[in-house]
């Protein structure tokens, strides 16, 4: 069966690339930022040129889709969370008694730090404090 070279070419109207962001889930944003009225970042991804958002300015989400950071900063409950950067999954969440005061605090995060390597140089893991009410 002889080839017609019209159908196997490629066309760019009808075919769509899969971009960077796509694989990786990790979203880069154009060098224009602003905030919106909640003190969010607002960009667009550079690679599927759709909005993106993000909070602290670290990992960035699609602006229409759900923001778990968001959420968990509604939490009543506040906890230590690990976070692969990279696979863009939380790795382990660790509750906060509400007693603690910030020393105490800060000297969990650590332990937890260490616990999951995340000081090492290119670990890709994120530690933060999150949800709750701040001291």
């Amino acid at each position: 069966m002889p080839c017609n070279d019209a159908l196997m070419q490629i066309r760019p109207d009808i075919s769509y690339t899969l971009t960077q962001c796509w694989y990786t889930r990790s979203h880069i944003p154009t060098a224009a930022k602003r905030r919106d009225e909640h003190g969010a970042l607002i960009s667009t991804c550079r690679h599927c040129e759709r909005p993106i958002r993000s909070c602290g300015g670290k990992s960035w989400t699609l602006a229409d889709g759900v923001d778990l950071d968001e959420l968990a900063s509604h939490s009543h409950v506040r906890y230590i969370c690990v976070t692969s950067v990279s696979e863009g999954q939380i790795i382990a969440r660790y509750v906060l008694e509400p007693e603690l005061d910030e020393a105490a605090i800060k000297a969990r995060c650590e332990a937890v730090i260490e616990q999951h390597g995340a000081s090492e140089p290119g670990s890709g893991i994120d530690v933060r404090v999150m949800g709750g009410t701040h001291h």
